[in-house]
């Protein structure tokens, strides 16, 4: 089976469930906090490893902490493969304060720890990729780290996969490099910023990234699920119907278990299908981490809606 290597931060969240947003000079009182190791990368090496990915590798830093220990030593557990995570003596971990409104976040983030991944880092950490491989990026690392890594991963033959999140405002330096990309995995507000685009209409979008040398664009809509795209081909998967109690980690799931079937070779709908279900049932339960899907979750779930993959 080819390997996952996935690139991006370690970040430990800790999560507010609020009856109403924090406003200035205002307290509000939590129902519930949970406290989880999450980051992009994190989530989404653990997704993949969860559901059935036997070698997965995660690249980024920890600080020297407790936050840290705690992280490394869940994802040791997971069977996530740390030997290229650093621990930095001189930077705090990265944390992330996650407030929960009726299922929908917002995010406070001290990146520390998780900016400070190199190019050095990650040429050694990367020097065992090879072709056929999975290479997974997200935005939690600064851009110039990005284009690096996946001019690297095209380099050897490697499947580079770039999930463009978390995205702020739009970087034009972003479109330099979409050609070195073989699968952006981008949410709707994501791909406008990449287009400096105001439409909403998911085809429009498509057409602009895939004009830019991308193989496959999977654009992720909410409640509505999921659409892939290639120049000659759409397939939608709609959404699974689940009660929802937190989406924080919902697009993490989606990307590991999408990387998932990329490294098993499946079928473009059936890769699609299996992503949207284990995000659907990440947003099921509270937390980042914690609340990701096993295998056996997801095929139950798509077995029980009698979907066909």
């Amino acid at each position: 089976m080819p390997r996952i290597f996935v690139i991006g931060a370690l970040v430990y969240d800790i999560i507010f469930d609020v009856p109403d947003w924090v406003a200035p000079n205002r307290a509000v009182h939590a129902r519930q906090v949970t406290r989880s190791p999450g980051g992009k990368a994190l989530n989404q090496a653990t997704a993949a490893r969860r559901l059935g990915a036997e070698d997965v590798r995660l690249i980024g830093c920890v600080g020297d902490d407790i936050f840290g220990a705690e992280m490394m030593e869940a994802l040791r557990r997971e069977g996530v493969n740390v030997d290229q995570v650093r621990t930095l003596s001189a930077s705090r971990t990265s944390i992330a304060g996650i407030v929960v409104k009726e299922g929908l976040p917002g995010f406070i983030g001290a990146p520390c720890a998780s900016r400070q991944v190199s190019d050095e880092h990650i040429r050694g950490a990367l020097a065992e990729l090879a072709a056929g491989d999975i290479l997974l990026i997200d935005f939690e690392i600064p851009q110039p780290q990005v284009m690096f890594a996946l001019e690297l991963g095209r380099s050897v033959g490697a499947t580079t996969v770039l999930n463009p999140a978390p995205f702020f405002t739009r970087d034009s330096f972003v479109v330099d490099y979409l050609h070195l990309v073989d699968v952006l995995i981008p949410n709707r507000m994501e791909a406008q910023l990449i287009l400096d685009c105001a439409s909403d209409d998911t085809d429009d979008l498509a057409s602009g990234l895939l004009r830019h040398g991308i193989k496959t664009v999977v654009l992720t809509v909410g409640e509505a699920g999921s659409i892939l795209y290639e120049a000659d081909c759409r397939i939608e998967q709609p959404a699974f119907e689940l009660a929802a109690v937190d989406t924080t980690g919902a697009s993490d799931a989606f990307v590991g278990a999408y990387c998932l079937g990329l490294s098993l070779g499946w079928q473009m709908r059936k890769s699609l299908a299996f992503a949207t279900a284990a995000a659907g049932l990440a947003c099921t339960l509270r937390g980042t981490m914690s609340a990701l899907p096993s295998q056996e979750e997801v095929r139950a779930l798509i077995a029980s809606r009698q979907c066909e993959c």
